[in-house]
């Protein structure tokens, strides 16, 4: 146990919620135990049984995100709205940035990806004046978000023309080879070679002098975020990254009912051709999405966000 650690998570989460009411967000809380804890392929969740008065059993999870909970309140009439939630993932990564469960700060408003962007500018510019920041002269906070799109991010750091992987598998398997001078795999698809490029030559080199987001990915990556019009080929989303290290995700919100369950049924399908159990279809999220209106949202790692500040290495070091 850390406890200077601790207690800087307190300070920031103190300073999160300070920032968010004064912007005149409407904190919410959301349950612990759900019907479905998310509809992400690779994330797994805790499982519990709540017995009834009958004796008969339902299955909950625990949440892997608050986001279904929150989208019933926007889909309510809810619309600008945060929340820091403790959240939880089984079967995860274990090392220095992972742990089974941590706290993530969650906001939705009206509107779409760039106005979240927005918000989160201020938010970072506001933080990293606090006095839990460790100074770093090849770091600066005040100089607010570098933004990339994640086209050029692959041109930049691996000299390869996503567009053109995203029309030609074997090129993009060609070329990708040649980038990272390494075998790949006849079997990987887009995605998985996407990954591989992505993790070696990308990722390390963002967000090292600022923080940096990269914006619309390439609409097989969309997740829960609107395509972006007219070509549909690129996703209204964006990841935040500080010193090499995946922060936040974000999205203009699906609206689409019909879509959302299209999607979800498409990962569950995915899940089960993984060896993974399928996620229950929760029907009062899918009808939420419907009734939503346009909407930007962001899910940001308290914790890691906390590393970034502190220059902490290992993220176990703000848990009991």
């Amino acid at each position: 146990m850390n406890r200077e650690r601790i207690i800087q998570k307190r300070l920031l989460i103190d300073e999160l919620r300070a920032f968010f009411v004064d912007q005149g967000f409407f904190e919410l809380e959301t349950p612990l135990l759900v019907p479905s804890p998310g509809m992400e392929v690779h994330l797994h969740s805790f499982k519990t049984q709540y017995i009834t008065n009958d004796g008969s059993e339902l299955e909950l999870h625990l949440p892997t995100s608050p986001e279904f909970a929150i989208k019933k309140a926007l889909g309510s009439g809810f619309s600008k709205v945060f929340e820091i939630a403790r959240v939880f993932r089984n079967h995860g990564e274990s090392g220095p940035q992972h742990h089974p469960e941590f706290n993530m700060l969650e906001w939705y408003r009206p509107g779409n990806y760039l106005d979240i962007m927005e918000d989160l500018e201020s938010l970072l510019v506001n933080l990293g004046q606090l006095n839990i920041v460790q100074a770093s002269p090849d770091f600066s906070w005040s100089r607010g978000l570098k933004r990339s799109s994640i086209q050029d991010c692959f041109k930049r750091h691996a000299k390869l023309d996503l567009l053109i992987g995203m029309q030609n598998l074997e090129l993009w398997r060609k070329e990708a080879r040649e980038a990272l001078q390494e075998n790949i795999p006849e079997d990987d698809q887009f995605d998985d070679i996407f990954f591989r490029v992505w993790m070696k030559l990308i990722e390390p080199n963002l967000g090292l002098e600022q923080p940096e987001i990269v914006y619309d990915y390439p609409a097989s990556m969309a997740a829960l975020s609107q395509l972006k019009a007219p070509e549909n080929v690129w996703a209204e989303r964006f990841e935040l990254y500080i010193k090499g290290m995946e922060i936040g995700n974000a999205f203009s919100e699906l609206t689409d009912a019909e879509e959302q369950l299209r999607r979800f049924q498409s990962a569950n399908i995915e899940r089960e051709q993984l060896g993974y159990p399928p996620h229950p279809v929760d029907q009062a999220f899918i009808a939420a999405v419907g009734k939503m209106p346009p909407t930007g949202g962001i899910a940001i790692g308290v914790e890691r966000l906390l590393m970034a500040l502190t220059g902490e290495s290992d993220i176990r070091q703000f848990f009991l």
